[in-house]
């Protein structure tokens, strides 16, 4: 067991393991959370990181002798500089202190974003004085990879972590999966269009250029049946939801025009869903740090892919909508000249994007069933990692019956961090299934008046494998045909 640093157990720690217990000395200390919450009081650090400008702030209970040991830390933690949250407010009142930087201009350097993770923890020491007894990862999107890599880059410092709706296999399988699903787009409706694909310049207007054009190829797409069933083809190949819009109705399991209308759902600001789950602003800035391109498809098997989809009946059905042959479309991908990657940039994207499911703490994972940039089947794939590495035991993925990319309620994301910290504490995860997290839940809404809805949507939720998985054990293997 690793040794904790050099401050005392806090008096959370000292007086009880158990949740009760915990609600128990929170009330002496505060009187009864469901009066106080409303005016909790705590104390705002902030400071500019010197290496490249990014902002960090930290939120801490106020008196200071209400803070119990705990720092959680988070890549988007500076927002907290301009509001809380009801999660940042249920977490101050019960003596956790929070914080982190902003994603820019970071970006996607997570080697990067880790370390300005540890900076601002010292920061946080250098001020108070104190050592954290117990520091804890928190991330969602591209946080929930920050959040993974943390335990691995750092596990002297983390431990444990909760990430929501970030990619768990890792960003060369994230990337060939969208890979994936354009190219079938682009070569069955208009290999013409000036779609790149990959080797996007990292600029405004290059990806303004390629998000345009995968715009155009889409609602080319949707404008006869044909294209519409090539559209559901490429969807399926990376093994996209049949419910992904925020709030709309869930499609029943056989509507399929229903479920092809998350598609092509125009959504607010970012356009169409199929366009913002395909976005080219993660691609470019990645294959500018690994330094060329780190997808590929040569060797792909469509056909195959397509059965163990998940979604075969969904594409079987707007093909014969359509009058149109499946097989015909599989063969045509099957002899279509495919994409290669430059064997340097995956050997150096892979050692920092991709993961060992090394980690000696826990990791709780909270996800929609329905996210359309990082489908299910990604956070199995980190599941697998984990499990291969022989630290299955530290894993718990918890789902929401929710569409939509990230979008967990307040209570959901404080259940789940009870949740971990009740793993750490006891060295035993709780009950993780849907009724057990759904009680936890509402013993957490009964004691505070902090959120404003205490409806959860847990789900029991079993996953199809991702298609192409990516991590440790594939490291170094990557070549040209």
């Amino acid at each position: 067991m690793r040794k904790r640093n050099n401050i005392s157990e806090p008096l959370f720690h000292r007086l009880g393991r158990s949740w009760l217990q915990l609600v128990l000395v929170v009330a002496l200390f505060m009187g009864l959370v469901a009066t106080a919450s409303a005016q909790v009081s705590y104390d705002t650090i902030t400071g500019t990181l010197s290496d490249d400008g990014t902002q960090w702030a930290m939120v801490t209970p106020k008196p200071l002798a209400l803070w119990n040991g705990t720092i959680i830390l988070d890549l988007d933690g500076n927002s907290v500089r301009q509001s809380l949250s009801s999660t940042v407010k249920w977490l101050l009142a019960y003596g956790y202190a929070y914080g982190g930087t902003t994603r820019s201009p970071v970006n996607y350097n997570f080697v990067k974003a880790v370390d300005h993770l540890v900076t601002v923890r010292q920061a946080f020491i250098n001020y108070y004085g104190l050592t954290p007894s117990r520091t804890i990862a928190w991330g969602l999107s591209r946080g929930g990879f920050v959040g993974r890599l943390s335990m691995e880059f750092h596990p002297e410092i983390f431990d444990g972590a909760i990430v929501m709706a970030g990619g768990g296999a890792g960003e060369i399988a994230v990337l060939n999966s969208k890979l994936d699903s354009l190219w079938v787009l682009k070569t069955l409706v208009n290999p013409e269009s000036p779609l790149k694909i990959v080797g996007i310049p990292n600029t405004p207007a290059a990806t303004t250029a390629e998000t345009a054009a995968l715009t155009d190829l889409v609602k080319l797409a949707d404008s006869t049946a044909a294209g519409r069933a090539r559209l559901a083809l490429a969807a399926a190949v990376e093994q996209f939801a049949p419910w992904t819009v925020s709030g709309s109705a869930e499609p029943a399991p056989d509507d399929y025009d229903a479920q092809y209308a998350q598609l092509v759902w125009s959504l607010p600001v970012v356009g169409l869903n199929y366009v913002f789950s395909n976005p080219v602003v993660v691609r470019a800035p990645i294959e500018e740090l690994s330094g060329g391109v780190v997808s590929w498809n040569h060797g792909v098997n469509y056909t195959g892919m397509l059965i163990r989809s998940g979604r075969l009946a969904f594409v079987k059905a707007m093909y014969n909508k359509a009058g149109l042959s499946l097989w015909a479309d599989l063969v045509t991908l099957r002899d279509a000249p495919r994409i290669m990657a430059d064997p340097k940039a995956v050997a150096k994207a892979e050692k920092i994007m991709s993961y060992t499911g090394e980690i000696n703490g826990p990791i709780i994972n909270l996800d929609n069933i329905g996210d359309p940039v990082d489908p299910p089947s990604m956070k199995i794939a980190y599941n697998d990692t984990v499990r291969i590495a022989g630290n299955n035991k530290l894993l718990r993925i918890v789902w929401v019956r929710r569409a939509g990319h990230g979008g967990q309620s307040d209570l959901e994301k404080v259940a789940a961090f009870v949740t971990l910290i009740n793993r750490l504490d006891t060295g035993k995860w709780g009950d993780t299934s849907a009724d057990g997290m759904s009680a936890l839940a509402q013993m957490i809404a009964s004691e505070t008046n902090l959120f404003s809805s205490v409806e959860t949507l847990f789900i029991k939720y079993q996953s199809r494998k991702l298609l192409r998985p990516w991590d440790v054990s594939d490291w170094d293997s990557y070549k040209q045909p």
